[in-house]
């Protein structure tokens, strides 16, 4: 034979090879063998899980050696790193969007032939997306908590303002009438948490929700799947480049010589002046709305979409959770089964019921007619949007150091956002 021969018969065993690896690996499990023993790791409460599985159980016995075990959130990272280092990982783990850079290269891509690209684009909000290769889903969608607007009614209603604010632009004309200082002009009142880094909870998610309301996605992936850092190379629009205008708008309210001031570092974290009746908005995850009514019993506060840029597509960030199969796995063919029931329809709808957040998937709709609250997380859920982050430690010294080096007037929003991206173009090569 020839060389040409040679060469056209080793790709044709190799593709022989590798299908059927795919099929011992994921396929087989679906042609009627059982699940077998599966453990999942995650950081969401253990009574959650159990909830779950239990509800599940009881029209699928196959789920009767599925197992959770809830991990700590502060050293889940570690501890999943270091389990599968030894060979203890479990067969199957809850992972975020947030946490996939340290995880990407440890994950089994579940491939097309198992779950194809049109059934999840279909089954999942769109932010699942960003789990998605050119070889497949690095995890399948399994909860997501987007950001929403909390604001105090009473502070709006004696500002005489009937609604929340629909837009950002409506902050300019709020932010002084909300504003209060005393006689050494420290501020005790304010209309919204912004322009500041160590006392603004989810900073970075309020100034991503900017950047990709604008148009400027951050993180994305190239046509091989590889992460690439993107941001700052969105080309600039009739207002000036998006990442700088977005940046200039958040630290102006950090500002004292705008009108818009309405914070600085010296004040308590937004989500405490927000319960102790001194804060007009603030933004914060679904999944606090339990919380913070706790907190304040007699705090009278409603939910509403994040504020919007006035052209554009509605979007606001979101932490999305997917179950994804570990490269140490001892059951691949079960964790992969498994991950199809937990991330399926009658999953959700138990996960909905349970929690009461809005479900990670597309044909899991809730009937909120009687519930404003559910209602927004829905929506949310919708138009949340995100970015993998290649490693949360560093890119929160990122942010911080784009939003400190503007308020302290040491660079312009557009050297703070050079500076950011090289930052991005430095951390990806490294991490991947």
């Amino acid at each position: 034979m020839s060389t040409f021969q040679l060469s056209v018969i080793s790709i044709f065993v190799a593709f022989i090879v590798i299908g059927v690896g795919a099929f011992a690996m994921f396929g087989g499990v679906f042609g009627g063998g059982g699940i077998g023993a599966v453990t999942i790791w995650g950081t969401i409460p253990q009574e959650t899980g159990d909830y779950l599985l239990d509800s599940l159980r009881s029209a699928d016995k196959s789920l009767q050696d599925v197992h959770y075990i809830e991990k700590g959130a502060g050293s889940y990272e570690s501890t999943m790193l270091n389990a599968m280092a030894s060979g203890a990982a479990p067969d199957l783990f809850l992972v975020t969007q947030e946490q996939l850079g340290a995880f990407s290269d440890k994950i089994i891509t579940i491939p097309y032939g198992t779950v194809s690209q049109s059934q999840f684009i279909s089954s999942f909000v769109d932010e699942g997306q960003l789990f998605l290769t050119p070889q497949g889903a690095l995890a399948l969608p399994f909860m997501i908590d987007p950001l929403v607007m909390y604001w105090n009614r009473d502070l709006f209603g004696s500002a005489g303002i009937a609604q929340a604010p629909a837009y950002w632009n409506d902050f300019l004309a709020l932010a002084p009438k909300m504003y209060s200082a005393n006689s050494s002009q420290n501020i005790t009142r304010s209309a919204v948490a912004l322009g500041a880094w160590s006392n603004v909870a989810h900073a970075k998610e309020i100034l991503s929700t900017l950047f990709i309301q604008a148009g400027e996605p951050i993180i994305s992936r190239n046509a091989q799947g590889a992460l690439i850092p993107v941001f700052g190379n969105t080309p600039s629009n009739t207002s000036g480049n998006p990442a700088e205008s977005a940046l200039r708008f958040y630290t102006e309210f950090g500002n004292p010589s705008k009108t818009t001031y309405s914070w600085n570092r010296s004040l308590p974290r937004s989500d405490e002046a927000f319960i102790a009746g001194s804060l007009g908005v603030y933004f914060g995850f679904a999944s606090e709305y339990r919380t913070l009514g706790e907190r304040n019993p007699n705090l009278r506060f409603a939910v509403a979409v994040m504020p919007q840029l006035q052209v554009g597509s509605k979007s606001t960030y979101g932490k999305i959770t997917a179950l994804a199969i570990p490269r140490a796995a001892r059951n691949v063919a079960g964790a992969a089964a498994v991950a199809q029931k937990l991330t399926g329809a009658s999953a959700a709808a138990a996960l909905v019921s349970y929690t009461g957040m809005p479900s990670a998937r597309r044909d899991v709709a809730p009937d909120t007619s009687a519930n404003s609250v559910s209602d927004v997380f829905v929506q949310s859920a919708l138009i949340a949007r995100g970015w993998v982050d290649p490693g949360k430690k560093e890119t929160d010294q990122v942010f911080k150091t784009m939003i400190e080096s503007v308020v302290s007037g040491g660079q312009e929003p557009s050297g703070a956002v050079s500076e950011a991206a090289q930052e991005f173009v430095r951390l990806i090569p490294v991490r991947f």
